[in-house]
């Protein structure tokens, strides 16, 4: 099993910010500690998160709060996620008891006040991520908001990292060994914890690029009544016909063997019931994204082909109906690659995706992804007798690593192999 944990030191908090000592006790995040909170979550912004893991104390919650606005993802109260306890020294000030306070933190052990000894925080950092580990899936991305003595005991314990000697370097820097708001981040593969990039201020944080290949089976839905009168349909939508819903059963069984960790699918509604056609024997969840939507053709919504074909043709090559109430290329394209980007951070390594979409908007994809022109696209399923973009049909392409291939290009689920 392999797990990345995206570890967040809280922002500053009034302890923080008078030089008080502060564990198990809390105070409230400053200012300052709300904007490096703030910080935190726009540096990791691009950073999916499966699961989420905060300390008990308010200042940990309310910074993961933060990091966490906008995403659908609550954080777990692990409570052995709590800061070292300093024991009678907690809320004094540094500079009280000066030398048995730099003992005790020399030493790392504040027993002889009441407090933690090494040998316990470790017993608690062990059994915290054996916790944690156990409510996790093989490739979590996986973010804990605790703080900076416990952070470093995970350094020290799970990595075997030299905390002394890295501490004293980013004194001799003239650096925070561990910031507020600072991101580390730690891998788990098979037993082994690793370092994965040292505490860093949310504005030097720079997150180690993963190495992911994503298989993509895009379907076009099933044949529709406005499909069956020639009508235009972008933005409008119709019913599947019998036709319709058998070629999504088809397309179902061609595509029965795939193990699919998600469905996404446009909102309208011809492409939503062949997505629940297809993943009618795969045990997922069907997305619906409005990024996924055929092309918005604006007046020209619903009209029969037949009667403007000159006309539509040449705005199909440009993809421009902006100036009749619908989409232009680049709105389109913008789209796609918004889409994609979103998908991709989200999946991880391996996994297989389907997507239920359009005609227009998988010629779009072509020409986004590939090069390829409507024209060359058409000439070419022509030379070789096959249909551009049959109902039901299927098209599948892979991401690694940042590029893009074609595996195949849209066939029937009949000839899908």
């Amino acid at each position: 099993m392999k797990i990345k944990f995206y570890l967040v030191r809280h922002g500053e908090t009034l302890f923080n910010r008078k030089g008080r000592i502060q564990g198990i006790c809390d105070s409230p995040l400053t200012d300052k500690g709300i904007a490096q909170a703030i910080a935190a979550a726009e540096a990791l912004s691009g950073v999916y998160f499966d699961k989420a893991f905060s300390s008990p104390s308010e200042r940990a919650l309310h910074s993961c709060e933060y990091i966490l606005e906008g995403r659908d993802i609550r954080p777990v109260i692990e409570d052995g996620l709590h800061e070292y306890d300093f024991g009678r020294f907690e809320g004094t000030r540094f500079t009280s008891h000066p030398d048995e306070i730099r003992k005790c933190f020399d030493a790392k052990n504040f027993s002889s006040v009441d407090g933690e000894s090494p040998a316990r925080i470790e017993e608690r950092i062990r059994e915290t991520f054996a916790s944690i580990l156990s409510a996790c899936d093989d490739g979590d991305r996986v973010l804990i908001v605790t703080h900076g003595m416990f952070e470093m005991f995970v350094l020290s314990v799970l990595c075997d990292f030299d905390v002394d000697t890295y501490v004293k370097k980013m004194e001799s820097e003239n650096r925070t060994a561990m910031p507020n708001g600072g991101i580390m981040v730690i891998t788990y593969e098979d037993g082994v914890y690793s370092v994965a990039a040292l505490p860093a201020k949310p504005e030097e944080f720079r997150d180690i690029e993963e190495n992911k290949t994503v298989h993509f089976y895009y379907v076009r839905h099933g044949e529709t009544v406005f499909n069956m009168w020639n009508r235009m349909q972008g933005w409008c939508d119709s019913p599947l016909t019998s036709n319709g819903i058998a070629q999504a059963k088809a397309a179902s069984r061609a595509l029965r063997h795939v193990d699919f960790s998600r469905c996404y699918t446009s909102t309208s509604g011809r492409a939503r019931k062949t997505a629940e056609i297809v993943c009618g024997i795969h045990d997922i969840d069907i997305i619906p994204d409005r990024r996924l939507k055929e092309v918005n053709f604006g007046d020209f919504e619903a009209v029969v082909r037949d009667s403007w074909v000159n006309e539509i043709n040449e705005r199909h090559v440009d993809e421009k109906w902006d100036d009749v109430g619908g989409e232009n290329r680049e709105q389109v394209q913008a789209r796609i690659r918004s889409f994609l980007e979103d998908a991709i951070r989200i999946a991880r390594d391996g996994d297989s995706i389907l997507l239920v979409s359009h005609g227009a908007y998988y010629l779009n994809m072509l020409e986004y992804l590939f090069g390829i022109s409507r024209a060359e696209y058409f000439s070419e399923r022509i030379s070789r007798g096959k249909q551009a973009m049959p109902n039901g049909g299927i098209f599948r392409f892979t991401y690694t690593n940042g590029a893009y291939r074609i595996d195949e290009l849209m066939v029937s689920p009949e000839e899908y192999r």
